[in-house]
């Protein structure tokens, strides 16, 4: 698998502080009002696996920017010490996020900040495999010739009491904020993928204000990912998002000709 790939991460209009981090190949942009992350030249997963993830920390300032940094750090802590972690089942998969779950709440605990949590989105590239990661809602769409789907599944649900001037989401499944009963998901992407097609992977800051269309305009007609991210970063600041907001697009340079199984489609949001 080769890919170029292109983040960007911005407080926004709203907030003071950027409680999101992104995590690249080895690169990590954390407690930045606002930042960017970049591949110089192409990226090749032949010799060791890429992984690229955000983390929307969640718990105010400070705790949400602690809480996205430090499972990007024990993230990139995995990449180095398991391997081939391509191959580990959905059960190893949970169990590594589990630790980190703990790892995260136990922080909490012994610093006085309660409730600090964060949500988690990447993508995977192994020699034989793209995985994809979620806990939370963060999101990670696929564009391709046939338009762009929604690939994760949000962990969340709207107040009903509220009507839709001042609907809330309230998370299911995040790292830390004291939860115990962690829900990942993990989606094999593998065989969807053609040279040529964009991954996005992005916070609910830009989500909350750009409807799928938009999205699937914005990634058909940039030239590069670099323009792409900054496009959709633009565009969340200009219709007013509401809160931090970081996106990752990586295109495929070149693909695998073949792989041991075939690639389902999963329960997702879908554009054609």
């Amino acid at each position: 698998m080769v890919i170029s790939y292109f983040g960007i991460t911005e407080k926004g209009n709203f907030r003071s502080h950027n409680e999101d981090s992104m995590y690249a190949c080895g690169e990590i942009v954390a407690g930045s009002v606002s930042g960017s992350i970049s591949s110089s030249g192409f990226q090749s997963s032949e010799d060791s696996p890429l992984i690229l993830a955000l983390a929307d920390g969640m718990g105010g300032h400070i705790s949400g920017e602690i809480a996205s940094r430090m499972t990007l750090e024990k993230l990139a802590w995995m990449v180095k010490k398991i391997q081939p972690l391509e191959e580990l089942p959905r059960a190893g998969w949970q169990n590594l996020f589990r630790k980190i779950n703990n790892e995260i709440n136990e922080h909490a605990q012994e610093t006085g900040r309660l409730g600090m949590g964060t949500t988690l989105v990447g993508v995977l590239f192994g020699r034989r495999k793209v995985l994809v990661f979620n806990m939370g809602d963060s999101r990670a769409y696929h564009f391709s010739s046939h338009g762009v789907h929604k690939i994760t599944v949000d962990h969340s649900f709207s107040d009903p009491a509220r009507d839709h001037h001042h609907s809330r989401s309230y998370i299911t499944s995040c790292i830390g904020g004291g939860t115990t009963d962690l829900q990942m998901d993990l989606f094999d992407i593998t065989n969807s993928l053609s040279e040529g097609d964009r991954i996005l992977i992005c916070t609910d800051g830009l989500t909350d204000v750009i409807k799928i269309d938009d999205l699937e305009e914005i990634l058909r007609n940039a030239s590069n990912v670099k323009e792409a991210c900054s496009h959709l970063s633009e565009e969340a600041n200009l219709r007013m998002t509401k809160d931090n907001t970081s996106v990752i697009v990586i295109e495929m340079k070149e693909t695998a000709l073949s792989f041991s199984e075939p690639w389902k489609f999963t329960p997702s949001e879908r554009k054609r």
